[in-house]
């Protein structure tokens, strides 16, 4: 075996210094540096390389390369393949299972191909590593199909292969076979790369019939590109580029390429348990990702990596004697690499003395320091993922025994094998587990079921169930749930478990009235705690206070509370409820709360998320959005830190509403595509539609109508049933605003009226306030501003205790459309203007539209023009692409229109701006009236315009329009 590889050394112009191990090689394997400014060109630099020009300013085949952290790799590859177009070479790419061989290989194969390189692809197979002539055959097949298309080569050629390379002088005639196959392959000229993946299941006997083969090509464009595992003796003597585990970095974006929206404890275990295996990353994080973790991978030493990879990571422990790999299991389930307690657990688990020592003979694990670490990354998990319960049990006594100064990891082994009562590690678990660990619930439902009186049961199975509900754990919250109801429950802890029965009602359905009767028997329940268990779930559902049967039951509830002890208006939970169930009364306290929160507290500084996260409850209830973006960005980042997503997931409802009133497209969207996970993962379907409700407005901003009707309709279809009204009455604004974006007044007004009306399916004050302007908009476009006017001057009134100033701003903004007096309508327009809510965007574009549209139809058409000119620019940068476009095209009847802008066909026929953008807009199928609409003109002045587009073209009918500007 030695002298397998001695023959490379012969191929011209590749012997010398070539054949090293390790990372030394790999200057001469591609890695040496480019040569400096006015070094003459070497084999490959700077010339035509099958079809491509290599860039000799630091670009090469793989720059735009998907790998990460390979760059150096890549590189020398690419100079691989450079060097191979000059006659035939071979390198090899080592490292440990997982590292990422394959991938490079195949990113190898697929760059010289898109070079024109004639790629061959093969593979060893473990099954055929003893089958003298297997490797080889398939090779064969390989170079002859790519020759000759399908191939022809008979079983009684594969068996004739097979028997060449088995006779004494098989390896030589074996080898010429291939070098014939590759000879004819090679004769056009085109280089030929030959790529060998699990070279280690590759026999010997083919292996060194294609080493012969490459031998005899020296002058030939071919390269043998080869994967196989690090230490591997049968690649000594070949030049190596060694592949190592990824740096942090790169690690970490490719876990977050995999994973998006993993929890900060996973993402980082997983990191740690990886250590920047690729294979190990990847695995790891899909098993993750897809589901709720089960809490037997939670609890287990390492996480699993998915069967494909434990197999073949397990194939390490082969011929492993079993006294070494019960040893082994033992160092994986443990919470330690102290020697010391390994050998006193061997020994209690009756291990043979020379369990650890043949252990460390394996060069499996290593012990420095009587410290002992797994030689590969994945090891351990691939042990304890192999073992049965009953190897694994035996493990977990002796461990238990072993650790008497770990008194939580100790009861963690204890629990995994013990079904009896046991209060010492009950009491252990529940003490130990951190708060912010994937595994809380679990372990406490562990203490629970080790706990020997029913009343500590009962309180530790609330606890987990509370950790559940923090981490969104919408399956194990339910099942703890009902766990609680199915036992006894003492009066102590009857308000704890009846708020999370209420919690559990309200996501199983949707419906807040649901959980009525069970939050009203909570807050009734004696109760030492503040705040009260029921009161956070009372702030998560506040906006439905509206609803006149909550509002009834609660309100009374929450006012008394509030009347024993005043001091508790500084309590979140209380005010975000009590302002959203009667904001004109509470307004007040709510501002006072927000401004000392706002001003006490510097941004870093959060004690309590969750109770920044009822603050931004609050601050929306006050239509303050600017306050509740500030707060809720706040608490989001370390509930999400702590892996507290089921408060998360509200923060973010509430988040995105802000972004929605602050015009900021990007984060409603960024904000959608994270809650539409967390919804989905917790299988969530109110919570889905919370954050679809907010992708629905954004194409309202953008005039995007395919699947708009679709989307609302499934919001509208989940949220009127069940008296949703919030969630019904957002997308019936995001519809009116659709409607009224396309022209469409009367349908607008019918889709807003539904928000205001004492009739309608989705009354909401709160999110009618928040239309206001878009209701005015449609009453006045559609000729029903007198049905508005009352409307609009109540929401006016109510405002006065709370002044919000977006809010403000649209009472001005409707009360200039509503003015029939233009000085009156000019003053109302510049106060709207002047009033703070600049952070409100897109309401703030609208104002300056609407006044540029009224400043042109009074003829003061410079002022016009910087109305407008802002409109589009604000439309423009949020995104609000239809809106950008009625602002422009108010701009062109303006008088400013840009050359360019105008298209030939216009030009051609002489069209006015104006007459072009009406021609284009019929010819898109609008009426006149939607025209009209889109432009800001009576339909008779769009009449007028066409009849004057009809001259110019020559044609009669507006059906003729699209053929012509076609044409």
């Amino acid at each position: 075996m030695q002298g397998l590889y001695s023959d490379i050394q012969s191929i011209p112009g590749r012997a010398a210094g070539r054949a090293r191990t390790g990372e030394d090689t790999g200057a001469r394997a591609g890695l040496d540096a480019a040569p400096g400014p006015g070094a003459p060109a070497g084999p490959g630099r700077g010339r035509p390389v099958a079809g491509r020009l290599l860039d000799e300013r630091g670009r090469h085949r793989f720059t735009d390369s998907a790998l990460l952290g390979r760059d150096r790799e890549l590189r020398a590859v690419d100079r691989f393949l450079t060097r191979m177009c000059e006659g035939a070479d071979v390198l090899v790419l080592s490292g440990d299972i997982g590292v990422g061989k394959s991938a490079l290989l195949q990113e190898a194969a697929r760059a010289a191909r898109r070079d024109g390189f004639v790629v061959v692809e093969a593979r060893g197979r473990r099954t055929e590593a003893d089958l003298t002539g297997a490797g080889l055959t398939q090779v064969l097949l390989r170079l002859d199909a790519a020759v000759h298309g399908p191939s022809r080569c008979s079983a009684d050629q594969n068996g004739r292969l097979s028997r060449l390379v088995a006779t004494d002088d098989g390896p030589h005639a074996a080898s010429a076979a291939a070098h014939e196959a590759l000879t004819a392959i090679c004769a056009p000229g085109t280089p030929v790369l030959l790529t060998l993946d699990d070279s280690q299941w590759f026999d010997t006997q083919s292996l060194k019939a294609l080493v012969l083969a490459l031998r005899r090509m020296a002058g030939h464009r071919v390269g043998l590109l080869v994967a196989a595992r690090a230490g591997s003796a049968r690649s000594a003597e070949l030049p190596l580029l060694s592949l190592g585990p990824l740096d942090a970095e790169a690690a970490e974006r490719l876990l977050r390429r995999t994973a998006r929206f993993l929890a900060p404890p996973l993402f980082r275990r997983v990191l740690t348990e990886a250590a920047g295996n690729p294979a190990g990353i990847i695995g790891i994080a899909r098993g993750l990702d897809s589901q709720e973790v089960p809490p037997a991978a939670l609890l287990a030493p390492r996480l699993p990596l998915g069967e494909p990879l434990r197999e073949k990571v397990a194939g390490l422990l082969d011929g492993v004697p079993d006294a070494a790999r019960d040893f082994l299991l033992l160092a994986a389930e443990a919470h330690t690499d102290r020697m010391d307690v390994l050998r006193e657990a061997a020994r209690l688990a009756g291990l043979p003395v020379d369990g650890p020592a043949g252990a460390e003979w394996t060069g499996l694990v290593t012990v420095r320091g009587e410290r002992l670490r797994f030689r590969h990354p994945l090891l351990r998990s691939a042990v304890h993922w192999s073992a049965s319960f009953a190897q694994r049990r035996r493990a977990h006594l002796a461990l238990a025994g072993a650790l008497t100064g770990d008194p939580y990891h100790r009861a963690l082994h204890t629990a995994a094998v013990s079904g009896r009562p046991d209060e010492a590690t009950a009491a252990a678990l529940e003490e130990g587990v951190a708060d912010d660990l994937p595994q809380a619930a679990t372990v406490l439902e562990l203490a629970a079921d080790l706990s020997p009186e029913r009343h500590d049961q009962v309180r530790r199975l609330v606890l987990a169930a509370r950790a559940a509900e923090r981490r969104g754990q919408t399956g194990v919250l339910r099942r703890l749930v009902g766990r609680i109801t199915d036992l006894p429950v003492d009066p102590d802890l009857t308000a704890a478990a009846t708020a999370l029965e209420a919690r559990v009602a309200y996501q199983s359905d949707g419906v807040p009235t649901h959980a009525l009767s069970l939050l009203m028997r909570s807050a009734s329940s004696r109760n030492t705690e503040w705040p009260p268990p029921f009161l956070p779930l009372t702030s998560a559902i506040s906006s439905a206070l509206c609803e006149p049967a909550l509002n009834r039951a609660l309100t009374p509830k929450l006012e008394a509370m509030l009347a024993e002890n005043p001091a508790r208006q500084r309590c979140a939970y209380l005010l975000s409820a009590l302002c959203w169930a009667d904001r004109p009364t509470y307004a007040p306290a709510g501002r006072a709360l927000l401004d000392l929160s706002l001003r006490d507290r510097p941004e870093h500084e959060v004690d309590d998320p969750s109770r920044e996260a009822a603050l931004a409850v609050v601050a929306m209830a006050l239509d303050d959005p600017a306050a509740a973006h500030t707060l809720g960005s706040r608490a989001l980042e370390p509930l999400v830190a702590r892996g507290h997503f089921g408060t998360a997931r509200q923060v973010l409802a509430f988040l995105q509403m802000a972004h929605v009133h602050l015009g900021d497209r990007t984060a409603v969207l960024s904000d959608a595509d994270l809650g539409l996970h967390w919804a989905r993962t917790a299988d969530d379907t109110r919570a889905r539609l919370v954050f679809e409700a907010g992708v629905a407005q954004v194409q309202a901003w953008e005039g995007e109508q395919d699947g708009h009707r679709t989307l609302t309709d499934g919001i509208l279809s989940f949220a009127l049933p069940r008296r949703l009204t919030l969630l019904a009455a957002r997308a019936r604004w995001s519809r009116g605003l659709m409607s009224l974006a396309h022209g469409r007044p009367e349908e607008a007004y019918e889709e807003l009226r539904m928000l205001w009306h004492a009739d309608g399916d989705a009354r909401h004050p709160f999110v009618a306030r928040w239309a206001l302007g878009d209701v005015v908009a449609a009453a006045v476009a559609s000729g029903r501003d007198n049905d508005v006017r009352p409307y609009m001057e109540q929401v006016a009134r109510e405002d006065r205790q709370n002044r919000s100033a977006p809010l403000e701003h649209l009472v001005a903004r409707s009360r200039a459309l509503l003015s029939e007096d233009g000085e009156e309508a000019d003053g109302h327009f510049t106060r709207a203007l002047s009033l703070g809510g600049e952070e409100t965007r897109f309401e703030r574009a609208r104002t300056h539209l609407a006044y540029g549209e009224w400043l042109r139809r009074q003829r003061r058409v410079l002022e016009a023009r910087v109305q407008l000119q802002r409109a589009r620019d604000i439309f423009a940068a949020i995104g609000a692409g239809i809106w950008s476009r009625r602002a422009a095209s108010e701009l062109l009847a303006a008088g400013e229109a840009a050359p360019s802008a105008h298209p030939a066909w216009a030009e051609q026929f002489r069209l006015t701006p104006r007459e072009a953008e009406v021609a284009r807009l019929a010819a898109s199928g609008l009426t006149n009236q939607k025209i009209g609409w889109q432009l800001g003109l009576t339909h008779r002045t769009v009449a007028s315009h066409l009849s004057r587009v009809f001259v110019k073209i020559g044609i009669g009918s507006r059906k003729q329009l699209p053929s012509v500007l076609r044409a």
